[in-house]
């Protein structure tokens, strides 16, 4: 091969070189933008991921908070029995169990029995009777402002105050009315009527420790009361009451300034019983009754404070 021709295909072949430089120029930078875009697709996947994970976690932590709320008040209450349960305004036998700790365990309730000492003198009594506190009467533990010796009021206004302000001196004046023993025979015939089982009363105001029930059964009792009497209701929920010659009353149940729509409402207390209360909330937003009592609490009030405060949350989780 002479001279000219070699300098003529090397000419040719270097005029190649910038060609494929810049091939190699485009076809580089593509690949290198290709794997910075797969690069952040993969960091916003794994993104998505994570925030999934996170999202489930916190759904795992919030039911479970949820659930060791529940094991708190089951295990920790410190309560001997209770209830919550709701039901239909317009059927009260539909109903459903919201919590319940010792349901059917039997137990002294205290002045909750002057809910059948109300029942029993609405269904037996003319209300515009006239009733005399009498020397045994007297003699029952008096409350703060309490009917005296002698006092003569109406079957209404001693039931006024027996369930506001829990007297056990009108508790007694109401069953002497007709005899004590015959009383206390219709609050357990009631009883029996009403096929509580586990339910029986010794005297009318509730100090006897044998005046027992179980927080199932004062469901029935409250319900039954709910549908024929509601005005022991409306009465028990009085805050404040005053009746000429006798004075001012404040309700036992302090809870009635801190929860609303409270629509029944009865406390007790005696050293054998311990802290009662019963509680019957009124749900409007979804046409339900809440009854919650609780027997044999060392601070009642506190007790059922911790009790609606976890219905909330359960409610407002569901």
């Amino acid at each position: 091969m002479n001279i000219k021709w070699k300098r003529l295909i090397e000419g040719v072949l270097l005029s190649f070189v910038p060609f494929f430089l810049f091939v190699f120029f485009v076809y580089g930078s593509q690949i290198y933008l290709l794997s910075e875009k797969n690069a952040s697709e993969s960091e916003i996947f794994l993104g998505s991921l994570y925030n999934s994970d996170e999202n489930n976690n916190r759904n795992i932590e919030e039911t479970e908070e949820i659930i060791e709320e529940k094991d708190l008040i089951s295990n920790d209450i410190n309560a001997n029995a209770v209830i919550s349960v709701e039901v239909d305004f317009l059927n009260l036998n539909t109903e459903r169990v919201i919590f319940e700790k010792n349901a059917d365990l039997k137990l002294p309730i205290a002045s909750l029995t002057k809910l059948m000492t109300a029942l029993i003198s609405f269904e037996n009594y003319n209300l515009s009777d006239i009733i005399v506190i009498s020397d045994a009467a007297d003699l029952q533990p008096p409350m703060k402002t309490d009917f005296k010796l002698g006092d003569a009021f109406s079957v209404q206004e001693f039931i006024n105050v027996m369930l506001i302000e829990s007297s056990n001196k009108a508790a007694l004046a109401l069953s002497e009315k007709i005899g004590t023993e015959n009383f206390i025979f219709l609050m357990n015939k009631k009883a029996k009527e009403l096929g509580l089982k586990n339910t029986f009363f010794t005297d009318p105001t509730g100090i006897s420790s044998k005046n027992v029930s179980t927080v199932k059964e004062l469901i029935i009792l409250v319900k039954y009361i709910l549908n024929n009497y509601p005005e022991i209701a409306q009465i028990s929920t009085i805050k404040n009451y005053e009746l000429d010659n006798f004075g001012k009353i404040t309700n036992t149940n302090q809870l009635l300034v801190e929860i609303p729509n409270i629509i029944l409402s009865k406390t007790g207390f005696t050293n054998y019983a311990n802290g009662c209360l019963l509680l019957i909330l009124n749900n409007l937003e979804n046409n339900k009754y809440l009854i919650n009592i609780i027997l044999g609490a060392d601070d009642r009030f506190l007790e059922m404070r911790r009790l609606i405060n976890w219905e909330n949350i359960i409610e407002h989780n569901n």
